[in-house]
């Protein structure tokens, strides 16, 4: 779909829209009502009231492509986590190396890397909290309010690293009166999981309040170790929440939260090799290649051609422990509402895997990751009825922001007996030695603080005519601190050396939206914005010239219409959307050869484009069921990428990575009352089209190992059925219906390719009881 068609495609069906609903705006409710009215009386299905714009809105209203998921849909569905959310939602696409390492692309918009020295492209906020490390990000969603994903940059209200787009979790607030939930569940892989929580006041008159949950889930990993038989890539995962909400006098109240949350073992990750080239057929042209290997030594290929087993000499492990606490305090000053949440999150992390993915020893890994992030914002918002509202004629809301991290990471680095640095080394000696494993270890120590300072208005023109103005100022200084030694020369660091980098980065960032609404049931909107992602420093760089390179910060223009309506009395809901992204310095990670072996690298893509349209609609056809169906084109490639780091390769022409083409998801449920009883039967496919995990389009002029890149689409069926006695409800579900196989990532090592495995078919059942 060229260009010029696929804008023409959109009109069409936005003009369509917007002439068929004016014809009968005379019959829906006036636009002229107040917007706290309007948001109330539109009660409808399908809507959910959300903080996206860091105000209580209800969802049509926000003119920004949204979509959010409550708490009770979240759990009645099992979707706990955002791995799991992702494909319902156009245009996003979510893999990963494990809890530790997030690949989260929104509108072909993302990052792989992890550690301290890059960021993410999409904000995670918890509790509006921005959470900074990736490694920390991604937790289980237990106890939940609802989850807001918002598409596009959001650099205004929400800053730094959100230049794809930002996703809301929201947890479960204390409430005026008692209630409590108890869960319980098994499921194949020998899987188990309980979960409680309570809430409700302390005090007789309701002025404290508090809510506790905790959680452990547990299930046997499904990737085997055929050296071993260890079972990795399960959950394992415990959790614990505290709520406390007190209102010292009228108008104001205070929040602390604190949490912790742990992973093991089972929840390890590692990978499969799996060679080399395609043959025409799509299989490995040479699966018995391995990276970093001697040529004499040659791996176990006794093993299924699936990715879920296969012979490792390191079996992964996981250590993970994350503790939070927030202060939030709010107060109502008349004219406007003061908030201001403090924040502080310690987290420790310890992984390892087999890098290589074989039986042979050449490369393993042990990573330690040790963070303490302190946020701090201050915000001020208008009350609508106050002073500075004008009669309800202006909205606004300023703001600073202040962040703080220090963190250190260290990657072991166990060079063994197979590679071919230890052989050549071990056969160089005079007399010549037998080989013996070799120890490089990167230490890096991370001082990142970032200020800004925010501020939005919308005008109300008229009770349909709206214009927001924003912008945000924000102010970078990073500094890192690598110390990098070997045991040995030749191994993967020849020689040790220490480097010290500091950067500043400064940006200005505004948007601009114009709003109209024909009724509270259509708006129209036009937006322009602009993002920002700080600029950082190379992942265990093995030199001291790859410790020193430091690549820019990006920018992004962005350009997006969008039409959201409801029809039949709020029965049909049609919301769509298309976009053009002008992106400058795009981040890209590639892992090449160099002389002592496979080498991280992020540099900057000069040019890039994006190109979008997006459609998100929903039908209640009666009181007890629903359908919904969610599409996403994009057109995301590289205008000017030349990587010339020792390869001189130009990609200027291909397709970014990680970006379908298309992206459907499919989903209905029918409830079914059975007197005072009720049953629920619901289905989800989701599918993402063709897509690419490096640069080069699984072209082999890109290196031999490129082909194995590229990555079929696939589709995956989602069943649930659950029925309700009274306060209990028994669910039986199924994930990966048709055990699809797909991989969740891959690692493109030199020339060779070690791919991950998907989540395989998972059938369990739950009981609930709610009080």
């Amino acid at each position: 779909m060229n260009h010029i068609s696929k804008w023409g495609l959109f009109l069409s069906c936005a003009s369509t829209i917007v002439g068929a609903q004016s014809a009968f705006a005379q019959d829906a409710p006036a636009a002229d009502a107040p917007a706290e009215d309007r948001a109330t009386e539109a009660a409808g299905y399908g809507d959910i009231l959300v903080t996206a714009q860091r105000r209580q809105e209800r969802i049509q209203d926000i003119p920004i492509a949204i979509t959010a998921l409550g708490g009770d849909e979240l759990s009645a569905a099992g979707l706990v986590s955002l791995d799991s959310i992702a494909p319902r939602v156009p245009s996003v696409y979510f893999g990963s190396f494990g809890a530790l390492r997030p690949q989260l692309y929104i509108r072909g918009i993302g990052t792989r890397s992890f550690d301290p020295g890059s960021e993410s492209s999409v904000g995670v906020f918890a509790d509006e909290v921005y959470l900074g490390r990736s490694s920390g990000s991604f937790g289980s969603l237990k106890d939940i309010e609802r989850v807001e994903v918002l598409r596009g940059p959001q650099g205004t209200l929400y800053g730094r690293n959100t230049i794809g787009g930002a996703i809301n979790v929201i947890t479960k607030a204390p409430t005026a009166t008692f209630e409590a939930v108890a869960e319980a569940g098994i499921s194949n892989y020998n899987g188990w999981e309980v979960f409680g929580a309570a809430g409700g006041p302390i005090t007789a008159d309701g002025s404290v309040q508090f809510r506790v949950a905790g959680w452990h889930t547990e299930r046997d990993g499904y990737v085997t170790n055929l050296a071993t038989g260890t079972k990795f890539q399960g959950v394992d995962n415990t959790g614990g929440r505290i709520r406390l909400a007190i209102e010292p006098t009228d108008g104001w109240r205070i929040d602390l939260t604190g949490e912790y949350l742990h992973d093991g073992d089972k929840a390890g990750f590692g990978g499969i090799n799996q060679g080399t080239g395609r043959t025409a057929g799509g299989a490995p042209a040479n699966p018995g290649s391995v990276f970093f290997a001697a040529p004499a030594r040659l791996p176990n290929l006794i093993r299924p051609t699936s990715l879920r087993a296969g012979f490792l000499n390191f079996d992964p492990t996981l250590d993970r422990d994350s503790y939070s606490g927030v202060v939030r305090i709010e107060g109502d000053l008349g004219f406007a509402t003061l908030t201001s949440i403090s924040a502080y999150k310690k987290l420790k992390v310890r992984d390892s895997r087999d890098l290589d993915g074989s039986s042979l020893d050449t490369l393993s890994q042990i990573g330690i990751e040790r963070s303490n992030q302190y946020t701090q914002e201050f915000r001020l918002t208008s009350n609508p009825d106050g002073a500075t509202s004008f009669d309800g004629k202006l909205d606004w809301i300023i703001g600073a922001f202040y962040y703080k991290d220090k963190s250190s990471r260290d990657d072991i680095f166990r060079v063994g007996v197979d590679s071919a640095p230890r052989v050549a080394f071990a056969g160089a000696q005079v007399p010549p030695v037998a080989s013996t494993p070799a120890t490089d270890i990167v230490s890096a120590d991370y001082n990142i603080k970032s200020f800004a300072v925010f501020g939005q208005a919308t005008i109300h023109f008229t009770d349909a005519l709206e214009l927001t103005l924003g912008g945000r100022y924000t102010e970078d200084k990073k500094r890192i601190a690598f110390v990098d030694t070997t045991t040995d020369a030749l191994p993967i660091i020849a020689a040790g050396f220490s480097v010290n980098v500091a950067r500043k980065y400064t940006s200005f960032d505004p948007r601009a939206v114009l709003s109209y609404k024909f009724s509270p049931d259509l708006s129209v909107y036009a937006s322009y914005s602009t993002g920002f992602k700080s600029g950082g420093f190379q992942y265990a760089p093995f030199n001291a010239a790859a410790a020193g390179t430091v690549f820019a910060p990006e920018d992004i223009k962005t350009y997006e219409i969008g039409v959201k309506s409801d029809w039949l009395d709020r029965r049909l809901r049609i919301n769509l959307s298309a976009f053009h992204y002008d992106y400058a310095n795009l981040q890209v990670s590639r892992i090449i050869d160099t002389v002592s072996g496979p080498q991280t690298l992020i540099t900057n893509a000069a040019g890039s484009k994006v190109d979008g349209v997006e459609a998100e609609i929903s039908i209640h056809p009666s009181d007890n069921l629903d359908f919904g169906f969610n599409y996403g084109y994009l057109d995301a490639r590289y205008d000017n990428y030349v990587f010339n780091l020792g390869q001189n390769l130009t990609f200027d022409g291909t397709t970014l990575v990680r970006a379908p083409k298309h992206t459907v998801s499919v989903n209905g449920e029918w409830r079914i009352p059975l007197g005072d009883n009720k049953v629920t039967l619901a289905a989800n496919y989701s599918l993402l089209g063709d897509f690419f995990h490096e640069p080069g389009e699984g072209n082999p002029i890109f290196g031999s190992g490129i082909p194995l890149t590229a990555e079929d689409g696939y589709g995956l069926l989602d069943l649930r059925a659950s029925i309700d006695f009274s306060r209990f409800r028994l669910t039986a579900y199924a994930s990966n219906v048709l055990n699809t196989d797909y991989r969740r990532t891959v690692n493109a090592l030199g020339a060779t390719v070690v791919g991950f495995a998907g989540q395989p078919r998972i059938i369990g059942v739950r009981g609930t009881f709610t009080y």
